[in-house]
């Protein structure tokens, strides 16, 4: 599936002036870095409801996934430790977040959902203040610990650390492996990622860490120096001084692509029964009933079910109202068919499939309004309905799931019970 440019990335200021030996993690994962802006415009940027931010003016945050809320499509991140940051390492809440409405979540260079990406994984993020009526969507941490956390926690992207650098184009060469010390040395190759790693670094690697080659797990001593390989970083003992262990090692690419195709098929799967998500992002309405919407359908889904959407594009497509964090009320029913005026392709950005269809409706519901979510369905798809959890129930359910408290967020006095 054709990703966006890496070219549009906002990249690390060279201003932070911090002095890194060549064997700790460059400046650009040190927290000073992380919390900093190029600009005050991009600091200050909030997202608009019928449009797909720039991933220019993003915030560029990573660290290891923590918490996961699956059905509200949000979380908690552990973020990565500045060279020797104790307060962070002793102190540091978690940086909860919510995923915008056409947020992205690629896992093994694969479009993901959260409920597919394990506990654990290290993450690349780029996030957002949160639009307009949502600010308290995310509670915010303690006053004395404010300054660890940054206001950015609305993320347009999210990808595990092959995702992010595989997309950059760059992957590591083995220098040298200790089994004794269970020390493994790589270097950078390829194109240079604009944030994360590059050149060299020593990592952690144990028991648990899953090495693969040719489809199939093997053991450490499959490590040999002169490799190339493709890793997920993991959390290391000295994660204070911002160094990293070792989750995932792919030895050659058929055993990456497996692992993408794998994740590939629960892609389908997931939105086969939940349909496609998008917006609406225009409405014309006919003078006697019915009228002409337009909707985007949003990126971080599987090409196969763009393909089979554009297979059905003469039968009736079925749009469902969504709320913001995707979830539908009772999505076979709350629907009303339509009819393709046009299919319209467009460059693919963050948040944006490059798919916008111009749909013909007989009947119009009130929800077909623009800014607002919503699901799409191929004819050709079958009919399921979504788990009970995942619907939404009632309007006390949905402000409920609107500003859900996470482990160690904080909730107002008045309110706790």
């Amino acid at each position: 599936m054709k990703r966006y440019s890496a070219g549009t990335l906002l990249r690390t200021p060279k201003r932070l002036g911090l002095q890194v030996a060549s064997n700790c993690i460059l400046t650009a994962l040190c927290v000073a870095a992380l919390l900093c802006s190029s600009s005050a415009s991009a600091q200050s940027y909030v997202p608009k409801p019928n449009e797909f931010p720039p991933l220019a003016l993003a915030t560029y945050l990573a660290g290891e996934l923590v918490v996961v809320d699956p059905i509200n499509r949000r979380g908690g991140i552990r973020i990565d430790c500045g060279i020797r940051d104790e307060r962070r390492a002793q102190d540091g809440p978690l940086h909860y977040f919510a995923m915008l409405p056409c947020g992205e979540i690629w896992l093994h260079g694969a479009p993901a959902t959260l409920q597919d990406v394990p506990l654990g994984t290290h993450v690349q993020g780029y996030f957002f203040v949160p639009p307009a009526g949502e600010e308290a969507t995310i509670a915010s941490p303690p006053n004395e610990l404010s300054s660890l956390i940054p206001p950015q926690n609305h993320a347009l992207l999210l990808e595990d650390d092959v995702s992010f650098y595989r997309r950059h184009g760059q992957s590591w060469k083995i220098l040298a492996v200790n089994h004794d010390a269970s020390k493994l040395t790589i270097e950078s190759i390829g194109k240079a990622a604009p944030h994360g790693l590059t050149g060299k670094h020593t990592l952690d690697f144990d028991l648990a860490t899953r090495i693969w080659k040719a489809g199939r797990p093997v053991e450490p001593r499959e490590l040999k120096p002169g490799g190339t390989v493709n890793l997920n970083f993991g959390r290391a003992v000295n994660w204070r001084d911002n160094e990293f262990g070792l989750n995932d090692v792919w030895l050659d690419e058929e055993s990456l692509n497996q692992a993408g195709d794998l994740q590939n098929k629960r892609n389908v799967r997931y939105h086969r029964i939940r349909w496609l998500p998008g917006r609406v992002e225009a409405v014309e309405n006919f003078d006697f009933g019915g009228g002409l919407v337009t909707v985007v359908i949003f990126g971080g889904v599987a090409k196969q079910l763009l393909d089979e959407l554009h297979a059905d594009r003469n039968e009736r497509i079925a749009v469902a109202p969504a709320e913001h964090t995707l979830r539908t009320w009772t999505h076979r029913g709350d629907r009303a068919f339509g009819k393709l005026v046009k299919w319209e392709t467009a460059p693919v950005v963050a948040g944006f499939s490059g798919v916008r269809l111009h749909l013909k409706f007989a009947e119009m519901l009130d929800h077909y309004r623009p800014g607002n979510a919503v699901r799409v369905k191929a004819e050709n798809w079958t009919w399921i309905s979504n788990t009970p959890e995942e619907r939404v129930k009632s309007f006390t359910d949905r402000d409920q799931s609107r500003t859900l408290r996470l482990p160690g967020q904080v909730v107002p006095v008045e309110k706790a019970k």
